[in-house]
């Protein structure tokens, strides 16, 4: 019922809104993926797409470069390949938005 004080004192020393690289790729991933076909969204979509391949290459890295943080390989690689999807379907969107 009660908790060694070590233990409840290292659940206190990390934060809640702590998550691994590889899911903050995916999300940042999908949520760019999803935001890309909006016309004015997709400025923001594509910088959060650039986010999104830039966190799941990072966190895919084979040496641990960011040893602090678990790295999540599998939802790092689908979220660097979602992210360059979106940064596709933004050119594309682009195009099409400024023949209008």
């Amino acid at each position: 019922m009660f908790r060694p004080r070590a233990e409840s004192a290292a659940r206190r020393d990390k934060p809640s809104w702590n998550m691994a690289l590889g899911t903050r790729a995916l999300l940042l991933g999908v949520g760019s993926l999803a935001l890309s076909w909006v016309p004015l969204l997709n400025i923001v979509a594509c910088v959060a797409a650039l986010m999104a391949v830039a966190f799941g290459l990072l966190a895919r890295w084979p040496t641990g470069w960011l040893a602090s943080e678990e790295t999540s390989p599998t939802r790092g690689l689908w979220g660097a390949a979602t992210g360059a999807v979106a940064l596709v379907v933004f050119v594309v969107t682009a195009v099409r938005y400024s023949a209008i």
